[in-house]
């Protein structure tokens, strides 16, 4: 197989104007299967051709290239291989294995602008897709001057070539598809270098090299094709130019991916180096030699796909954090490389300046080749394999933080879960990303990433009893019920946290205007692939379930005393396991809001709702309650509302002689209640009446005076018997 980037001469009517001429000279093929087609598209007429390529110009000067033309070469036994039989010609296929072919020869196409795309290593330009490009397939060739039978007198100019003549030829804007991006493959805007956030420099530009290998890699790939050495592009052997046995023995037996590692090489030999008009002069011991820039660039050659894997796979991303300068593992170590270049300033880009350069690349002592350290990391990424073979410790990715804030608030303050973190990053006036369990913060000057796994090891979930009880002696459950995340008292706040997270929910659950994977949570705990994850059922059993965008949020309470979140639901469950009262009426009273009401609370008389409530009375207030049973009092135009559960767990205190202490709680009295009727045939019939599904307080005292009330009269019990068999026979019950 033999990719091309033909030259401007090639073009008819050149490359600067329309393509126009171009794209008719191209229709001089047509028929069923033989139409220009697109990324996505089939059967596409030569007039849309036109039109996309010539209006995607926007910013181009006059003499700026507006398309490019490749061509896709497949070698007679490759076209043999697509065929699946041996045959001489074309006309010697049925009309459906035409059809094969060309369908095959189009996904081929395809994939091979795949690496097109990707051989120019831009963020936003990763496939294909990104590109806006048509192809059309061709079946015949026709003799030029330069062949051999033309110059022998065998063949005529413009006679048709016998045998098997398939080919493709591919007209590729300048321009991406989003009309934004610049793509160049011509050789002078290879080799330029650019800063990849948080991974160094790595090379930008369009090889070759690259892509022919590549191409033919993906054919190999895609029909499962084993290649002759015939077939393929091979990469120029040292010329006899090269006579310095160092450079010589380099460029035999190692494989460089850019001509500065090269350099970087000889460097490392002993040799000195210097560079001057595309000249680099390497001397050592006395003696000094010379080589042109384009003969080292000449030895650029991409790894493999099985090369790039080999190396992914040994490299272990924790230890090379532990020890950036000396990581040898595995057979690979990691080098550094700089050198000077000129680079383009300017709004014109007419100005050069020289620029010092450093990246860091892997060289692989099993295969004596070497790849910049961010091509690998970036492989890694895209076929989704793990660099980070042993898990960092805490301590690790700590030494690894180079942001300041980030730094301050992992190692001075304790959070409870790692969204915490999250939010306290944004109080400090940065703005957060999350993408593939990667956190980014970034701000005016400042920009930090950070993996969702690393910061979960700055979160502790639960915290000393000490601790714990320290925060609940200073807080009131009741005042933070009233104020909200307003709540602010003894050097506690209160504060919301909120994020969005996937949820795997059964699929029949998932109403129409729920979002499904529509946009990345805010956690990073999403799927690997960032896509819906929905499981089939197995054997008709279990429910599909899927994962669907859901809004999480809780509130905190922030200790400024010791720089600590704890979620306020932790404290309650906390207060609940260790029989502590959230709501003391002789501590937390204060806090309510009506004077009259606080005075019967801060009352040690006053043991139950019912006093409160006549001392209330007695005050002049009128006491009503709601269906909720939250009461209100109202004198005058005075009036004031206090929730039921806060009322009974202000009065779940009592003082006798001895001083305060705390009442039972009202599960054990309920307990002491229904102990009256045991033994009893009363017991066993209330059982079967009552249940014993009590699910509240105020379902517990009920049923208690139910039961007490049964027991002192026995007339009652029949009554309830008719009720109960009632509520069984009532035709209108479920009306």
């Amino acid at each position: 197989m033999f990719a091309k980037v033909h030259p401007s001469e090639d073009v008819q009517s050149g490359n600067t104007g329309s393509c126009h001429d171009l794209v008719r000279y191209l229709q001089k093929e047509s028929g069923d299967g033989l139409s220009f087609f697109s990324h996505t598209e089939q059967e596409v007429s030569p007039e849309k051709v036109i039109g996309d390529i010539d209006a995607n110009r926007s910013k181009l000067s006059a003499n700026d290239a507006k398309f490019y033309m490749l061509s896709l070469n497949p070698s007679r036994s490759e076209q043999i291989h697509l065929i699946g039989r041996e045959v001489g010609s074309l006309e010697e296929l049925t009309p459906e294995e035409r059809q094969a072919v060309f369908r095959k020869l189009e996904r081929f196409t395809r994939s091979a602008m795949d690496e097109y795309a990707a051989n120019f290593q831009r963020e936003s330009v990763r496939s294909g897709g990104d590109l806006l490009y048509y192809a059309k397939i061709e079946t015949k060739r026709a003799y030029s001057p330069t062949d051999e039978e033309v110059k022998k007198g065998m063949a005529k100019i413009g006679e048709v070539k016998p045998g098997l003549n398939l080919h493709v030829h591919v007209l590729v804007s300048r321009k991406s598809l989003d009309g934004k991006v610049k793509l160049s493959p011509a050789a002078k805007s290879a080799g330029n270098s650019w800063e990849l956030e948080g991974r160094g420099t790595v090379r930008r530009g369009f090889s070759h090299e690259n892509w022919k290998i590549r191409v033919q890699e993906r054919f190999n790939e895609d029909f499962q094709y084993q290649a002759a050495e015939a077939d393929c592009y091979v990469p120029p052997s040292v010329p006899d130019t090269v006579r310095n046995p160092d450079l010589k023995a380099l460029l035999g037996q190692q494989q460089f991916t850019a001509a500065n590692q090269i350099v970087a090489a000889m460097k490392g030999l002993g040799y000195g180096h210097e560079v001057r008009r595309g000249v680099h002069t390497f001397s050592k011991d006395g003696t000094s030699f010379q080589v042109a820039h384009k003969e080292l660039k000449a030895f650029e050659r991409p790894l493999s796909d099985a090369q790039m894997r080999s190396i992914a796979e040994r490299f272990d991303l924790t230890r090379y954090e532990a020890n950036p300068t000396g990581y040898h593992e595995n057979g690979l170590q990691v080098r550094d490389i700089s050198f000077s270049t000129y680079v383009k300033e300017g709004e014109e880009q007419q100005d050069k300046k020289l620029k010092a350069v450093a990246y860091k690349v892997v060289y692989d002592e099993q295969n004596r080749v070497t790849v910049s350290f961010a091509t690998i990391r970036q492989y890694a990424y895209e076929n989704k394999i793990n660099l980070v073979k042993t898990e960092p410790t805490a301590e690790a990715v700590l030494s690894k933080v180079r942001n300041t804030d980030l730094k301050r608030l992992l190692t001075e303050y304790r959070f409870t879960s790692a969204n915490q973190i999250v939010v306290a990053m944004k109080e400090q006036g940065y703005e957060h990303q999350v993408r593939k369990g990667i956190h980014t913060f970034s701000s005016d000057a400042q920009r930090v990433s950070i993996r969702h796994k690393d910061l979960a090891k700055f979160a502790d979930p639960k915290l000393e009893g000490a601790h714990m009880e320290d925060i609940i002696g200073r807080f009131n459950l009741y005042k933070y019920r009233q104020e909200g995340v307003s709540y602010r008292e003894n050097g506690l706040k209160a504060q919301n946290i909120s994020f969005k997270t996937y949820q795997k929910i059964p699929l029949e659950e998932v109403g129409e205007d729920t979002r499904v994977m529509a946009e990345e949570p805010e956690n990073g705990v999403s799927g690997a692939d960032g896509g819906s994850s929905a499981q089939p059922p197995e054997d008709g059993q279990k429910p599909r379930y899927v994962k669907v965008l859901k809004e999480v949020s809780y509130d905190v309470l922030f200790d400024e005393q010791t720089k600590t979140y704890v979620p306020i639901s932790s404290i309650r469950k906390y207060a609940f396991e260790n029989d502590i009262a959230l709501i003391d009426r002789f501590k937390h009273a204060y806090a309510v809001r009506n004077d009259d009401l606080r005075a019967c609370l801060e009352n040690p008389e006053y043991r139950t709702v019912r006093q409160i409530n006549r001392a209330m009375r007695e005050r002049g207030y009128t006491v009503s309650r709601d269906e909720s049973g939250n009461y209100t009092y109202t004198r005058g135009d005075t009036s004031f509302s206090i929730d039921r559960r806060d009322l009974l767990a202000f009065t779940g205190y009592a003082k006798d002689n001895a001083g305060r202490e705390r009442q039972r709680s009202s599960r054990t009295a309920t307990d002491r209640s229904v102990g009256i009727l045991e033994g009893t045939v009363k017991q066993k019939l209330m059982n079967e009446i009552l249940g014993d599904s009590f699910r509240t307080e105020r379902m517990i005292a009920g049923k208690v005076k139910t039961a007490v009330s049964l027991a002192k009269n026995p007339a009652n019990v029949k009554m309830m018997l008719v009720r109960q068999i009632g509520r069984f026979l009532n035709p209108f019950k479920e009306l």
